[in-house]
């Protein structure tokens, strides 16, 4: 069975202590061991759940008005953020991606037979000819991405709203016997694979499980607009209550060995799940916030345009 990332399993293991049960620690986290029997490994659940909708987080973060000027000639003036899927181009967004399913999966067919993919990284994942691809269902699922309106952002607000629909392409989620196995992103006639972690798949079925609806999250400030902005999946999240809200999961085995190496390792099974809003998740850490973190790295991008 695979193991779970290492800079995954680091952060799990510092807030993991053997032996306990029902721990419920810090920043809303529970933590319960189930003894296994016999070969079997103990099994570690990690839960985070902080749905507190109107609960105005602790935060570090710090508007920086060089900030604010620099992305200013970038701001979106009109947003179709995560709460409004009746907005006409959300619509629109839809009935287009809907009708352009066809397309996208002929150029994907072309990628294929021209060999414009490679095709050793395609055949890893059982797709080398028309039969594969019929094997495939197809999904599309919207997309949204943080504009640099966050600069804008003031402690207590609800993040949702500086989240805009991407319109310059199209994602669609592919599915293989019912499991998620990647997205094909189509923009400007061309269609590219992204097989994707365990971590992000298991966040879509977590969310599919609550009976919510799965939305696409892209973690980065983005200068373009959203004609120009395609699908990248960082996240899977949902709307609750107005509210934007993240999901993660994963699970796999994990080696825990002691710092002087003199304990016997200690080998168990993780399975580790997040749902927690935009809010928690962005300004509820003690390190530097994360907002600050995005604005800086847009700022950068921008500096280092020729």
């Amino acid at each position: 069975m695979k193991k779970i990332a290492l800079i995954v399993a680091f952060l799990l293991l510092a807030a993991y202590g053997h032996g306990q049960t029902g721990r419920i620690g810090q920043e809303n986290v529970r933590i319960d061991t189930i003894k296994g029997r016999g070969n079997a490994l103990d099994t570690v659940i990690r839960r985070k759940t902080d749905l507190s909708f109107n609960k105005t987080f602790p935060s570090n973060y710090k508007r920086d008005e060089s900030v604010v000027e620099t992305l200013r000639p970038y701001l979106v003036s009109d947003i179709v953020d995560p709460g409004d899927q009746w907005h006409p181009f959300y619509l629109g967004h839809l009935r287009e991606a809907r009708q352009r399913l066809p397309e996208a999966r002929l150029a994907l067919l072309q990628c294929i037979k021209t060999g414009k993919m490679s095709r050793e990284y395609m055949s890893k994942h059982s797709l080398a000819n028309e039969a594969d691809l019929n094997s495939i269902t197809f999904l599309h699922i919207p997309v949204y991405y943080v504009t640099p309106n966050v600069a804008l952002f003031q402690i207590g607000e609800n993040v949702a709203k500086y989240y805009n629909l991407a319109t310059g392409g199209f994602t669609y989620l592919m599915f293989r016997n019912n499991r998620l196995v990647g997205y094909l992103n189509f923009y400007n006639g061309t269609s590219n694979i992204v097989w994707m972690p365990n971590f992000i798949t298991g966040g879509y079925t977590q969310i599919k499980k609550l009976g919510k609806k799965p939305i696409v999250l892209n973690l980065e400030v983005h200068t373009t607009n959203s004609k120009s902005t395609k699908g990248h999946i960082n996240l899977f999240g949902y709307m609750d209550h107005g509210h934007l809200i993240y999901s993660l999961y994963d699970e796999g085995i994990i080696k825990n060995v002691a710092m002087d190496a003199i304990a016997e390792p200690y080998t168990f099974f993780l399975k580790s799940y997040t749902l927690e809003t935009a809010e928690s998740f962005l300004f509820g850490n003690p390190s530097r916030s994360t907002i600050n973190q995005w604005l800086e790295n847009a700022v950068n991008r921008l500096k280092s345009r020729p």
